[in-house]
């Protein structure tokens, strides 16, 4: 299959790039670091220092993974190469494909390399690895890391020079890492007329958007992954703040649609992989080179 080669000559040039490795081996330190909380602060033990790192990789994750892909195709487009690349033969599909999969696996490496280092961290500093909760949080990062190689990939796809490329993932990345709880506090202020109060009920729908941001879905995925263990004070916010569907029971007026339930969580993660991917090459299968 074309787009195989293209992924494998993908993830190959990608590994190359400093800059990248440096970010991944910053992800990795602060995964390490994050494992090591618990016990520094004399509370919880390697499941808390988990669900730091979760915290953590809900800032950092999007972080590395629009730096690993948003010069996936835009970059070629602006140098030319991509008349060779697609001239070798591949098709605009094989492309963007094997793009996506080859930047994907940049991502999903870097990750388990960090939760690896957590691992470690845990096991020599608590004498326990807390298998099935480590494993958990990884794939869920991972999971996070594909939406947003998702994003960065339709970017570049979308686009045809590296400026415009790095505009709109570093706006993307200040959309869902800002903006995004700035715009649910507007949502509170028109519908109240007043600031979001801790316990207060607000309309399952308006939780539905705030869920709507990857993170945030990351987040409710990472509670119910961590559900079952003893967290020091758990209950509230969670890993990045996503609340599960306990939290949102106490929450939301009225009763719990669908939507808000774990399993959608997987359908917005899945859908922020997907639908830039296949917008951004409808429009690259549209440009002129």
């Amino acid at each position: 299959m074309s787009w195989t080669a293209v992924a494998r000559k993908d993830f190959a040039d990608a590994v190359r790039s400093r800059m990248l490795w440096g970010v991944v081996g910053l992800f990795a330190l602060l995964m390490g670091v994050s494992a090591l909380v618990p016990e520094l602060i004399g509370v919880g033990g390697p499941v808390l220092g988990y669900s730091f790192a979760a915290d953590l990789a809900a800032t950092l994750v999007p972080i590395t993974a629009l730096v690993a892909a948003y010069l996936a195709i835009a970059g070629e487009r602006e140098s030319g190469s991509i008349k060779i690349l697609l001239g070798a033969p591949h098709s605009r599909a094989d492309v963007t494909v094997g793009k996506l999969v080859g930047r994907s696996a940049v991502v999903v490496v870097g990750i388990l390399a960090g939760f690896l280092v957590a691992g470690a961290v845990a096991l020599v500093v608590y004498g326990e690895l807390a298998a099935t909760e480590l494993a958990s949080v990884a794939l869920l990062t991972a999971a996070l890391g594909l939406a947003f190689v998702g994003l960065a990939v339709g970017i570049s796809a979308a686009t045809a020079t590296r400026s415009r490329a790095m505009t709109l993932a570093v706006g993307a990345f200040f959309v869902f890492a800002l903006l995004w709880d700035l715009a649910m506090l507007a949502i509170t202020y028109l519908r109240t007329g007043n600031l979001p109060t801790l316990g207060a009920s607000v309309p399952a729908w308006q939780l539905l958007v705030e869920r709507l941001n990857p993170s945030r879905a990351f987040g409710q995925l990472v509670d119910a992954a961590l559900a079952g263990a003893e967290l020091p004070g758990a209950g509230g916010g969670g890993a990045a703040g996503g609340g599960g569907p306990a939290g949102v029971t106490g929450q939301v007026s009225g009763s719990v649609p669908f939507y808000l339930d774990d399993w959608f969580m997987v359908v917005v993660l899945v859908a922020w992989t997907a639908i830039p991917v296949i917008l951004g090459h409808l429009r690259f299968r549209a440009a002129d080179l």
